[in-house]
């Protein structure tokens, strides 16, 4: 099975964020711990779907990465120029009221977060129950620092183009960022995801939903003000 470094990310957390603290002397090197991660990573995405055997496990790597930044500091990835997380709320007033001819449901919106790195996350409904279906998620995972952009290493880097009966999966361009599509016409279900900024994962998925339905949604979502919440000052 295929996944993203988003999934191995967060899939971790448990490990590390209950794990025994330790000294100094004791914690793993942080670049060779982020190395292991994306060799990890790397494996996970071999074209069969399934890791070569010498391939490390990428739970496993994932969660001796973050012991390796608690030496003298809250944030694990600060060295590698991780950003606050916005405020949930402020991604949660961007979702659109209606997206593709759907009006929002419901919005809502949390952080998550340990040993000071967070994520941030806000998500809205649109269309009712036995109609065509939306939900769109905003993420922003600069509290990841470089990572974030590889929370979806295959498309982010790539091209990708695939069709056939059963549907399609491409890389693609929605208002000058890069994006994938994916989409199965034996149920209508299909999702997109877009990287905005190098942190802001936004993600569009629909059930009994047409492809054109699907771009019109994330077109509906304001790329421009993602980028000014990115570039905003730092308050100190």
């Amino acid at each position: 099975m295929k996944l993203s470094l988003l999934t191995i990310l967060l899939g971790s957390w448990p490990l590390w964020a209950t794990a025994e603290e330790t000294n100094a002397a004791s914690q793993p090197d942080a670049m060779a711990a982020l190395t292991g991660i994306i060799k990890a990573f790397q494996g996970a995405l071999s074209p069969d779907g399934s890791a070569p055997e010498e391939t490390a496990d990428p739970l496993a790597a994932a969660a001796q990465f973050f012991p390796a930044f608690q030496g003298g500091t809250n944030h694990p990835l600060a060295a590698l120029g991780a950003k606050p997380a916005v405020d949930f709320r402020e991604m949660r007033a961007l979702l659109p009221e209606e997206a593709a001819g759907l009006p929002r449901s419901s919005a809502r919106g949390k952080k998550t977060g340990a040993f000071g790195a967070n994520v941030s996350a806000a998500t809205g409904d649109y269309g009712e129950a036995g109609t065509p279906q939306l939900k769109i998620q905003i993420t922003d995972l600069a509290d990841l620092g470089p990572l974030a952009a590889l929370a979806d290493f295959g498309w982010t880097s790539a091209e990708i183009e695939s069709e056939g009966d059963d549907g399609y999966e491409r890389t693609t361009q929605y208002k000058g960022r890069r994006g994938v599509e994916k989409y199965r016409t034996i149920d209508r279900t299909g999702s997109v995801k877009v990287m905005v900024a190098g942190r802001f994962m936004v993600e569009v998925k629909g059930d009994k939903i047409d492809p054109a339905q699907l771009r019109a949604a994330a077109e509906a979502i304001d790329f421009d003000a993602l980028e000014r919440l990115a570039n905003r000052p730092l308050v100190p």
